[in-house]
């Protein structure tokens, strides 16, 4: 790519219906590359389906969505492959594979986009991630064994455990407690500081005002703003300006971080 700010991931005028109602209306951003994007807005105002969206998780019912200009829909099987290599999502819900013992559950994306990596490889690369963790005792144990937050580390773990160049993350940080939580944002700081793409939603202002270039606002399926955070912080819309008073509160509280970046 030829600039941090070259586009990505784009969305034009995407709509998705879910459980009789629209989830997304019309709705259009940009995800630069090289670049962190925060997507925030009130809840059920369609974030999650929005970043699953924009993963290729979920199809859109109508628009599209490009990948460095090319609609995703119309990928190759090699090109979305490729694609899947070279992003690693984290769910809301941690999402593991409930029958697989916790290194199952980070083993099988490797062996399924590298087929030809040993097992001793393997085992290297996923010793290394939960050691930090101090979660080497739960190799062989099932997810049920560990706690909500132990488990949505793991999916976490699970997100890069292939080093994708695309990060998406849906609400990483309830359920952590603090000491996990501040290794994991360890983590995202270092993968944003050498170039992944990452595109999260949060509530969370800490890691708002860690990570987030851009902003996407969202409000009952609209996207109300798209651009670079200190646009969108100058924003002359009312409900623009609500939905970011409620996050720069809750970080005056306790870090001014994100008022200076905001700023910027």
């Amino acid at each position: 790519m030829d600039s941090e700010q070259d586009t990505l991931i784009e969305l034009k005028s995407v709509t998705v219906h879910a459980q009789e109602h629209i989830s997304l209306d019309e709705a259009s951003a940009s995800f630069p590359a090289n670049r962190s994007t925060v997507i925030m807005g009130p809840s059920g105002s369609g974030k999650s389906m929005l970043l699953k969206v924009a993963a290729a998780i979920i199809p859109p019912d109508s628009g599209r969505v490009l990948l460095n200009g090319k609609n995703l829909q119309r990928l190759s099987q090699r090109e979305l492959l490729e694609f899947r290599r070279s992003s690693g999502f984290m769910f809301q819900d941690a999402a593991l594979w409930e029958n697989k013992t916790i290194y199952e559950n980070l083993a099988l994306p490797i062996q399924f986009h590298f087929p030809h990596r040993g097992a001793e490889e393997i085992k290297q690369r996923i010793r290394e991630l939960l050691e930090p963790m101090n979660l080497l005792d739960s190799l062989t144990l099932r997810p049920a064994a560990l706690s909500a937050g132990e488990q949505k580390i793991v999916s976490f773990l699970r997100a890069i455990v292939l080093e994708p160049a695309i990060l998406f993350l849906d609400e990483p940080t309830p359920s952590i407690d603090h000491q996990l939580l501040e290794k994991m944002l360890r983590t995202i700081r270092e993968l944003k500081e050498r170039g992944c793409t990452i595109i999260a939603v949060t509530h969370d202002a800490h890691l708002t005002a860690m990570i987030a270039n851009h902003l996407v606002v969202l409000k009952d399926g609209r996207v109300l703003a798209a651009a670079a955070a200190a646009e969108v912080r100058r924003s002359a819309s009312r409900e623009v300006i609500d939905i970011l008073s409620r996050v720069l509160s809750e970080a005056a509280t306790y870090d001014t971080d994100i008022l200076d970046l905001l700023q910027e």
